[in-house]
């Protein structure tokens, strides 16, 4: 698919932006529980990897990538060139927080931040992300689906991914009235709303104007990448329960997130499946 790059791009960062956040609220728990987290620089360092990632496939959907940097000279007026500042402005500071603390240098309050850093540069890019979508010459991503689904699949992304590296380094013991099963539960939770959203948006297209249904036909012409989203969905709940049942063990947490990941990629491929331009 042409757009290939843009899914990764679009997915890696959210995920990236999710687990930023995630990293930050274990991190917050561990602290007023009074233990060592231990765990949450592992999750940034993750993170930090998916943000690299994700804007490296976004310099591969650029027909001359040593160009990139033109895309900001329209910071005023433009949503994409937004976009741009606040993923290299998150990944900066995501990577200061992950790679800090390898260092032994920085001072806690240093540490502290640039993980808030992120965090807001996180929200930040999300944001501009949305908007870069909610163009008015495409009615199908005009919507406020948009912003749920793009909401959900950060936040269930990021909490997977989190569960998924918690699940591979044991897991976080030491936390009161925590598990790696719960957040998988949680997670799941996040990505099966982004599921009712898209339902919500095939039939918002279904009763809107001539270009929606234009769009909606074009999505209803991809049968497979719609079976393959409902499908791994339910694979990855089907880990997910998994993971409640075998709590100890990490196969179930890191295949809840890989086959979420597919599921949300399939999304997102219609997604962009549905772009039909209307007006000028």
């Amino acid at each position: 698919m042409k757009e290939a790059s843009l899914v990764a791009f679009t997915l890696l960062t959210q995920a990236a932006v999710g687990a930023c956040w995630a990293a930050l609220a274990l991190q917050l728990r561990a602290e007023r529980a009074g233990v060592p987290d231990g765990a949450a620089g592992a999750i940034l360092l993750v993170a930090f990897l998916a943000a690299l990632a994700g804007l490296a496939a976004s310099f591969l959907h650029l027909g001359r990538p040593s160009n990139a940097w033109r895309a900001l000279k329209n910071l005023r007026a433009s949503w994409l060139s937004r976009e741009i500042l606040f993923a290299s402005a998150f990944t900066a500071a995501l990577g200061a927080s992950a790679l800090l603390p390898l260092t032994g240098l920085a001072s806690p309050f240093q540490r502290g931040f640039a993980e808030g850093l992120a965090a807001a540069f996180g929200l930040a890019l999300l944001y501009a992300m949305t908007m870069a979508y909610r163009l008015r010459t495409v009615p199908a991503w005009d919507r406020a689906t948009t912003n749920a689904a793009f909401l959900a699949s950060t936040l269930g992304l990021g909490a997977l991914a989190a569960a998924a590296v918690l699940a591979a380094g044991g897991g976080v013991q030491a936390l009161p009235g925590f598990s790696v099963a719960r957040l998988v539960v949680v997670a799941l939770a996040f990505h099966l709303l982004g599921l009712a959203v898209a339902l919500a948006w095939l039939r918002g297209l279904a009763a809107g104007n001539r270009t929606e249904r234009e769009s909606l036909a074009r999505v209803a012409a991809q049968p497979l990448l719609f079976r393959a989203r409902v499908l791994l969905s339910a694979l990855a709940v089907a880990a997910g329960v998994a993971a409640q049942v075998a709590p100890g063990r990490a196969g179930p947490p890191i295949a809840a997130c890989l086959l979420a990941f597919a599921a949300e990629a399939a999304a997102r491929a219609l997604f962009y499946e549905a772009r039909v331009r209307e007006g000028l």
